[in-house]
């Protein structure tokens, strides 16, 4: 906190003494708690988490601390693997070692309220206090003042085409510790394992590394301040133009037509360029998809025109009835228990639930469960026609989906269930 007040009083100053922050214990016990403790996957060390914990966590952290006072820490290459992309192709995800993220938590840590005291309140992902549900409250605020015009895209590759060096540059505005400095270039070029052979990136930030998206929000801040500069120069009143960013995926809206060719520009500028295949030009008339939410303008045949209604995509339903499917198959040979089915059912609609409580859910919700409780009666019936225990299903009737709570990752969600739905 004292770092964000620090950085959002002296705006031109740059922090220079990062290190004595970086190697206490109370930074490294906090980076170590930030890890995703449930990750089985191990680095090129073929150390994971669990191994470390059964060595003893203290002394860990104690070897890296001393590691990083004495300046002897070295990063490891990454072991990289290939996870299918839903639209097609491979996302090139990198895996770290133990060591190397958390010494990156660390760093995170200490430099990212530096820069959170600069970020536009147009960024919302990957940062404290913001969220897919604020970004799309965002674009609804800027749609009912009547900026109907869209332009959705992505930055193609965004993580693999980042330049180091600009990069460097943008870090180097506020961060004037030296070793911080070479700590992070030194992820940046580090080398990358696969099949045997080691490759060392020119360019871009890894795929699966802790620190990565706060860098490509880093770099990415210099499109938003951009655009900001250009919608806001010359206006006398309020812009007609406004952006909305969650990482790499954005929207332009607008009261007029927006010209994506000066979207184009800023980020070329930036040695970035569009994702032409997912861009999409179109009005609140039409519809428009972004982050998992579909925005409309209801028509006048329907009695109410002028609203603007927020809803899960036609996709995200879908998705949902498969895992359904899946989780209700039955398997005469070896029958899964009901309650053993509910939970897995709830593993898949819970989290649906969570992302869009705040919009009108209703009817794709509808549409699942309908189809879950048909699943449901089909496998009580195959059930019993095995003799199996009848008991675990008396009372279900798929009503209340056992969601409750925020979902543990809202910004203070009510107590409610799914069933209130209903």
């Amino acid at each position: 906190m004292k770092l964000y007040r620090k950085a959002s009083s002296r705006k031109e100053k740059r922090f220079k003494h990062l290190k004595k922050l970086l190697v206490r214990k109370e930074v490294l016990h906090a980076a170590w708690e930030n890890l995703n403790r449930d990750s089985s996957a191990a680095g090129v060390d073929f150390l994971s988490i669990r191994q470390v914990e059964e060595a003893g966590v203290e002394e860990f952290l104690r070897t890296v601390r001393e590691e990083l006072k004495t300046e002897r820490y070295r990063a490891e290459n990454v072991r990289r693997v290939d996870i299918p992309k839903d639209s097609g192709g491979k996302r090139h995800l990198g895996i770290m070692t133990v060591k190397d993220r958390l010494v990156q938590g660390a760093v995170k840590l200490v430099i990212e309220p530096i820069f959170e005291a600069d970020f536009e309140d147009s960024s919302f992902g990957f940062r404290p206090c913001r969220s897919t549900r604020l970004a799309s409250l965002e674009v609804y605020r800027w749609l009912e003042t009547g900026m109907n015009r869209v332009v959705k895209g992505d930055v193609k590759d965004c993580f693999d085409n980042i330049p180091h060096e600009k990069l460097m540059d943008c870090l180097k505005t506020r961060i004037g510790d030296k070793y911080v400095l070479s700590l992070i270039e030194s992820w940046l070029k580090v080398g990358v394992v696969k099949g045997g052979s080691v490759s060392y990136p020119e360019k871009g930030v890894l795929q699966g590394g802790v620190i990565s998206p706060l860098l490509v929000n880093i770099y990415l801040d210099q499109f938003d301040k951009c655009w900001k500069r250009e919608v806001f120069a010359g206006d006398a009143g309020e812009p007609g133009e406004r952006l909305v960013r969650y990482a790499d995926d954005f929207v332009v809206l607008g009261k007029n037509w927006v010209e994506f060719a000066r979207i184009r520009k800023v980020l070329a500028d930036l040695d970035l360029e569009v994702n032409k295949e997912k861009t999409l030009i179109s009005n609140l008339e039409k519809g428009f998809e972004f982050l998992g939410y579909y925005f409309l303008e209801v028509s006048s045949e329907e009695g109410l025109e002028g609203k603007i209604r927020i809803t899960p995509t036609d996709g995200s339903v879908r998705r949902v009835i498969e895992a359904i499917e899946k989780a209700t198959e039955f398997n005469p040979q070896a029958p899964e228990p009901l309650e053993s089915v509910l939970e897995e059912v709830q593993k898949v609609v819970c989290p649906w639930y969570y992302y869009y409580r705040h919009t009108e859910y209703t009817e794709g919700l509808e549409e699942i469960q309908r189809y879950f409780n048909a699943q449901l009666r089909e496998y009580i019936r195959k059930s019993r026609e095995l003799e199996a225990s009848t008991a675990q299903g008396e009372g279900r009737n798929g009503g209340d989906w056992g969601c409750r709570g925020d979902g543990g990752g809202g910004e203070g969600g009510e107590d409610r269930g799914v069933s209130k739905a209903f």
